[in-house]
């Protein structure tokens, strides 16, 4: 049974377009009430373009903020190893994006000809305050574990593509699984960085990072915002006769903030157990870990 429209009708390339892109586990719409009732050929397309948006999230992740902060945070490392191993995260991450972006031009060349930004748009102001604070990892090493959250659930996802690999298109899978043959070096890289910076961080400014850290996780991560917006907005462009309104969609996603489950899909212990067992185990991340693992209850 071809569960999607034509891919045709909207510009697609067939093959790749009759599988799903992403795990479903890493799809905020399946948690909202309106999912069961959207057609299977809704469904598969809402999979498909949150699989592209979770490719430039990526893409974000690395270009935005991990290679600036790796750049900024080397001339403070005082291990030669450690230093050199910096150089190749760079490397590493930005063969990484290239690939994504090249994956992205693959099933959306509309899209993503000239630019891996589609979905994830981020305001000027936005990004200058990002910047300002990437540039100076010493007063900020709050990035250091933002960069460590994500790169673990990366990795997670990445375990989530290749334990179902036969379900989504080949070339995704492939990506998938280069990027995490990189990825176990890059979160020992991480750990190695934290243990340099945080501990020589006075008090008071790693209670101010924490609340940093905080307010990043709720900006980027934890909530699906106008990006994960978007993708409706896309969905509803491909199939014009959706059976939720679009608006009634997004308004869904929105209540996901407060939502366990949601939190538990994110934040889960199996998917980033090292941040979390670092987190719960410094008296300085206490606020952070009675707020965003609230939904676990052993720590």
């Amino acid at each position: 049974m071809n569960l999607a429209p034509s891919p045709a009708s909207v510009g697609l390339p067939s093959a790749a377009w009759q599988l799903p892109f992403i795990p479903e586990r890493l799809t905020p719409l399946r948690l909202t009430p309106a999912w069961p009732q959207l057609r299977p050929e809704e469904r598969l397309r809402y999979n498909q373009l949150q699989g592209l948006y979770f490719h430039e999230q990526i893409i974000y992740f690395e270009q935005a903020i991990i290679v600036p902060l790796l750049r900024a945070a080397r001339p403070l490392v005082t291990d030669a190893n450690l230093r050199d191993a910096l150089v190749t995260f760079e490397a590493e991450e930005n063969t990484h994006s290239a690939e994504f972006h090249a994956l992205l031009r693959e099933l959306r060349p509309e899209w993503y000809a000239d630019s891996w930004r589609h979905f994830v748009r981020v305001g000027p102001v936005g990004e200058a305050i990002l910047a300002g604070l990437l540039r100076h990892p010493r007063q900020f090493p709050f990035l250091l574990w933002l960069v460590q959250l994500l790169e673990e659930r990366t990795m997670f996802a990445s375990r989530l593509y290749l334990a179902e690999a036969d379900a989504f298109p080949a070339s995704i899978v492939a990506s998938q699984r280069r990027h995490l043959a990189d990825e176990a070096d890059h979160v020992q890289w991480d750990i190695a960085l934290i243990h340099q910076l945080w501990p020589a961080t006075p008090a008071w400014l790693r209670r101010l990072n924490v609340r940093l850290l905080d307010w990043m996780v709720g900006e980027f991560i934890a909530v699906p915002r106008r990006a994960a917006l978007r993708v409706i907005d896309a969905l509803a462009a491909d199939l014009p006769n959706l059976s939720i309104p679009a608006a009634t969609l997004k308004a869904q996603l929105r209540t996901l903030a407060a939502s366990p489950d949601f939190r538990a899909a994110v934040f889960g212990r199996d998917a980033v157990p090292r941040t979390w067992k670092q987190a719960s185990s410094a008296a300085d991340f206490a606020p952070f870990v009675t707020r965003w693992l609230a939904h676990e209850h052993t720590l």
